[in-house]
């Protein structure tokens, strides 16, 4: 064997070692995040798959459980509330998931520019994102009352008539769909602001050398560009949006009748308040597919555009 042989296999082992220990740091690292998914995502939704399969009683300060198979689907698939409460639920992407993507685009590209100023309103724009949900809610349930809410004495002053938002059901829906976009998009605008950071400034200058105005610039350069972070935020808003909860758990309840009644709260009633576990279990399953078939609908149609 050559000198030139036996460095080039010392090399190669060399390397092969630095990759295993590479490896094993790796792994290191990632171990406290999946003992945390492990014991706070994973094995309640094993747990979740379970008590779907189960009829659950309290006897004697006791909870037993009986083996009952599919029952529980049927009885989530014969309540019609259930599929009332689906396509509540469904609607609101429908309904927030354009209006907060598009604002967030819209405003991340007018601020832009990394002045203090921007970042003053940045800032400003993610405060809504730092305050608890149920605090906000709270806030603009006491807004949009009818009696001494402060929009609808706004609305007295100016001589207009006072608004049932949380009373009526058309306006009750999409009050809590303004309280929505009003909480989610600036978290939203922060992502896109961070994707609009890792555009090549030569792409615009080459753009204006060959005479190309703001709106070309915005189609055929920011956009293509920001595809992927429009992806995470499309689907991060849908499913957030479908799993709606707290609004509707704080300035409605539900109501009034049931028109802003959404399944996370329905199956929450049916857990907490009938005690129905088990079905709350299968709507809970029956959920999770819907979410997983909708983001990988989306994820395919991004990436066949693309």
């Amino acid at each position: 064997m050559t000198n030139q042989e036996s460095h080039l296999r010392i090399a190669g082992k060399s390397i092969s070692v630095r990759r295993r220990i590479e490896i094993r740091d790796g792994y290191i690292f990632v171990l406290p995040a999946l003992l945390i998914i492990s014991i706070f995502v994973i094995y309640p939704a094993i747990q979740m798959f379970i008590m779907s399969a189960n009829q659950y009683s309290y006897i004697g300060g006791v909870f037993t459980a009986k083996f009952i198979g599919l029952k529980n689907y049927i009885i989530a698939f014969n309540d019609p509330l259930f599929f009332k409460t689906m396509g509540t639920s469904l609607l609101f992407p429908l309904m927030i998931t354009p209006i907060q993507t598009a604002l967030a685009l819209l405003v991340a590209v007018l601020l832009y520019r990394n002045t203090k100023f921007a970042k003053f309103l940045r800032t400003l724009y993610f405060t809504p994102m730092v305050i608890s949900f149920v605090a906000a809610a709270m806030f603009w349930k006491s807004m949009l009352n009818t009696n001494d809410g402060v929009i609808n004495a706004l609305l007295s002053i100016i001589g207009l008539p006072r608004q049932m938002f949380l009373t009526s059901p058309h306006l009750a829906l999409i009050s809590i769909v303004v309280v929505c976009i009003w909480k989610g998009w600036g978290w939203y605008m922060v992502i896109f602001a961070s994707a609009l950071n890792e555009i090549s400034p030569e792409l615009y200058e080459s753009a204006n050398l060959d005479g190309a105005n703001a709106w070309n610039q915005f189609w055929f350069i920011t956009l293509p560009m920001l595809r992927r972070a429009m992806l995470f935020v499309i689907i991060m808003s849908t499913m957030n949006t479908i799993k709606i909860f707290t609004p509707v758990m704080v300035m409605t309840g539900g109501g009034p009748r049931n028109s802003t009644e959404v399944i996370v709260h329905y199956i929450w009633s049916a857990a907490f308040r009938n005690n129905s576990f088990g079905t709350a279990s299968a709507m809970s399953v029956m959920l999770f597919f819907i979410i997983l078939l909708i983001t990988l609908i989306q994820y395919r149609l991004m990436n066949s555009e693309e």
